[in-house]
C-alpha cells in the first residue's frame, strides 16, 4: 500500500507542478500576445494618421500656393483695384462690369477644382466681389465666425480656413439647396505693387470633396474612422457613422455629423441604448478630444468612449498649422476580436487540459503508461496552439504591409522599401526612379459606376501595373485612393520613363469603359516620374515630392500623359 501510496502522491505532485507550470505558460503567452496585437493596432493607427496629415499638407500646399498664384495675376489685381475703387465710391457691386469680367476669368480655375464660389475681401472686412449677388456688399462670413484667420490673411498670410456655416444656401451632393451647409476656405492676400496688402482673395472650397475625402480614406477595418475637429471639440469633416447619428439622436433626418456633433462622451454605448442624463452641451469632451485640443499628440490602447458611446482604440494630434485636430480611432471589438478569439482557444484547450490530467491521476495506477501518454499529447497540444497563435501573429503582421482591396503591397510597405533602397542606391552610387499614377476621373468613375465597380476598377489597374515589371527588386504600392507607385531601384530615367509609357499603354489597352471621363470613352492614367542619384544631402521624400509634382503637371497639362522631373539630381 505504502508504493501505492508513494506512487499517487508523485502522481498528484507531479500533476501540479505540471499544471502550474502549463497555467504559468498561458498566462505569459497570452500576455504576450495582447502586447504584440496591441502594439500592431498602435502602429497602423499611427501610419493611418501620419498619412492622413501629410496628405492633407499636401492637398492645402497645391491649393495654397495655385491660390497665391492667381492673386499675382496682373488681370486680377487690376480688376481687384478696380473693384476697391468702386467699393470707396459706394458704386453697387451687383451691377459692376468689373465683377462680371472676374467672375470669367476665376471661373475655369474654380471649375477645376470643383470649387464653391469666391471672395475678395476689402480691408473693412466688406465683399467686393462674390460668385453670389446675395453676399455682395456685405461683411465677410469669416470675418463673422473665424476673425482670427481672416486677420492673419489682410497681414500677408496665405491660410486654410476650418470649416464655417454657409451665409448662402448651398447644393447638397444629393442636388437640395439647404442653408446653413458647412464651407471651407483658403484664403491669400493680393498684394499692391509697393508690397501692402490691399484686399484678400478667398476661395470656397467643398467640405465634402478633397477635404473629407482625404480623411475617409483613413479607414481601418469595419469600424475605424479619421476625422478632424476645431478647437471647440466640433466636427468639422464627414465621419463613417452618419447613418448612425439620427438612430441616437445626434443629427436631423440627413443624417450629417459634420458641424452639428461635438466629440463630448455620452457616458455609455448609445447604439446599445444608453440614454445619457446629461443634455450635449453639458457633457465632457472624450478622452482623445480633451487631450488634443490641449495641444496634445497621443494614443490611447486602454479604451475610451468616443461621440457615440463605443469602447475605441486611437491616436490623435492637433495640427497647429492647418488649425485643427485630426482622430484616428477603431472599435475595440473589432480591433481585438483576433486576441480574444485566440484567448477563447487556448482557455478551452487549458480547461480541457486539466480536466485530462485530473482524469490521469485517478487512472495512473491502472494506466500509467497511457496516462504518461496523454500528458505528453496535452503537452503537445497546447505547444501547438501557442505555436499557432504565434503563426497567426506573424501572417497578421504581414497583412499589415498589403492592401486589403488590390493585394499588392500598401502604403506603410512603401515607405519601409523606399528607405532601405534609398540607402543601397546612396552607398552604391546608383540612380533611383519613382512612378507616381493617378487614374484620370476616378471620382467621377465611383459617382457613374457606384463604388462597388470602383473598387473593381482598382483592381484591374492593380493587377495591369503589377505585370509592367518583372524585377524582385522593384515594388508596386497602392499609395492612396486612386494613386499607386512604382518604386525601381538601378534604374535610369529613361528606363523609367519607357515603363511609365508601358503602363499608360496597357491600362488603355485594357479598353475599361469610363463615359464619365473628360478626356476618353475608357480608362486612363496621368503618371509622374522622378529619378535622382541620391547623396547625403538629398533625402527620400525628394524623389516622392518630385514624382507628386510631375503627376500634377501631366494632370494640369490635360491628363492621359506621362511627366517627368527635369533632371536626375536635386
Amino acid at each position: 500500500m505504502s508504493l501505492v501510496t508513494g506512487k499517487t502522491t508523485l502522481g498528484y505532485i507531479l500533476t501540479t507542478v505540471f499544471l502550474s507550470v502549463v497555467m504559468l505558460s498561458t498566462w505569459f503567452a497570452l500576455e504576450r500576445i495582447e502586447f504584440e496585437t496591441k502594439k500592431n493596432i498602435r502602429e497602423s493607427l499611427h501610419v493611418v494618421i501620419h498619412t492622413t496629415q501629410e496628405s492633407l499638407h499636401l492637398w492645402l500646399r497645391h491649393r495654397k500656393e495655385a491660390l497665391s498664384e492667381t492673386t499675382k495675376n496682373p488681370k486680377v489685381l487690376k480688376l481687384a483695384n478696380l473693384l476697391l475703387l468702386e467699393h470707396q465710391k459706394q458704386l453697387d457691386p451687383s451691377k459692376s462690369i468689373t465683377l462680371t469680367r472676374l467672375r470669367l476669368l476665376l471661373a475655369d480655375k474654380m471649375n477645376q477644382h470643383g470649387d464653391k464660389g469666391f471672395f475678395i475681401i476689402a480691408p473693412d472686412r466688406i465683399n467686393v466681389a462674390s460668385m453670389r449677388n446675395i453676399n455682395l456688399g456685405k461683411t465677410n462670413v469669416i470675418h463673422q465666425q473665424r476673425k482670427e484667420y481672416l486677420d492673419r490673411a489682410f497681414a500677408g498670410e496665405t491660410l486654410f480656413i476650418p470649416t464655417v456655416i454657409s451665409d448662402v444656401p448651398l447644393k447638397t451632393r444629393s442636388g437640395v439647396i439647404r442653408d446653413h451647409l458647412p464651407t471651407i476656405f483658403i484664403a491669400s492676400p493680393i498684394l499692391s505693387d509697393s508690397g501692402a496688402v490691399i484686399a484678400v482673395l478667398t476661395l470656397r472650397l467643398d467640405p465634402f470633396q478633397d477635404f473629407s475625402r482625404i480623411t475617409q480614406l483613413g479607414q481601418i477595418g469595419a469600424t475605424g474612422e479619421t476625422y478632424a475637429f476645431d478647437e471647440q471639440g466640433t466636427l468639422i469633416t464627414e465621419i463613417r457613422f452618419n447613418h448612425q447619428l439620427h438612430f441616437i439622436g445626434l443629427s436631423d433626418p440627413d443624417g450629417r455629423g459634420m458641424m452639428t456633433i461635438q466629440i463630448r462622451d455620452p457616458g455609455g454605448n448609445m447604439l446599445e441604448g444608453f440614454s445619457p442624463s446629461l443634455p450635449d452641451n453639458e457633457r465632457p469632451l472624450t478622452l482623445m478630444a480633451s487631450s488634443a485640443i490641449a495641444g496634445q499628440s497621443g494614443f490611447n490602447l486602454d479604451g475610451y468612449r468616443d461621440y457615440r458611446g463605443v469602447l475605441v482604440y486611437g491616436t490623435w494630434a492637433w495640427d497647429r498649422a492647418l488649425g485643427f485636430g485630426l482622430a484616428t480611432e477603431i472599435d475595440v471589438n473589432e480591433a481585438m476580436r483576433s486576441y480574444h478569439d485566440t484567448r477563447i482557444t487556448i482557455i478551452i484547450v487549458l480547461i480541457l487540459t486539466v480536466m485530462l490530467s485530473l482524469g490521469l491521476v485517478v487512472t495512473m495506477l491502472w494506466l500509467e503508461s497511457k496516462s504518461q501518454q496523454k500528458l505528453i499529447n496535452a503537452h503537445k497540444q497546447l505547444t501547438d496552439k501557442v505555436h499557432e497563435v504565434a503563426q497567426l501573429n506573424h501572417e497578421l503582421e504581414m497583412l499589415s504591409f498589403q492592401d486589403g482591396l488590390t493585394s499588392i503591397a500598401n502604403r506603410r510597405m512603401f515607405d519601409q522599401l523606399l528607405a532601405r533602397e534609398w540607402n543601397r542606391a546612396k552607398r552604391n552610387h546608383q540612380d533611383i526612379s519613382l512612378i507616381m499614377i493617378d487614374i484620370d476621373y476616378f471620382k467621377q468613375y465611383n459617382d457613374h459606376y457606384g463604388h462597388q465597380e470602383g473598387d473593381e476598377c482598382l483592381k484591374r489597374v492593380a493587377k495591369v501595373l503589377s505585370l509592367v515589371s518583372k524585377r524582385a527588386t522593384d515594388l508596386l504600392a497602392r499609395y492612396g485612393g486612386e494613386e499607386f507607385v512604382i518604386l525601381l531601384p538601378e534604374t535610369e530615367k529613361e528606363m523609367a520613363i519607357t515603363l511609365a509609357e508601358k503602363c499608360r499603354n496597357d491600362i488603355i489597352a485594357q479598353q475599361i469603359p469610363h463615359v464619365a471621363s473628360q478626356i476618353n470613352l475608357c480608362v486612363s492614367i496621368s503618371v509622374g516620374v522622378s529619378t535622382i542619384l541620391p547623396t547625403v544631402k538629398i533625402k527620400s521624400a525628394q524623389l516622392v515630392k518630385r514624382a507628386d509634382k510631375a503627376l500634377y503637371r501631366a494632370k494640369v497639362d490635360g491628363r492621359n500623359r506621362i511627366a517627368s522631373d527635369e533632371s536626375s539630381n536635386c
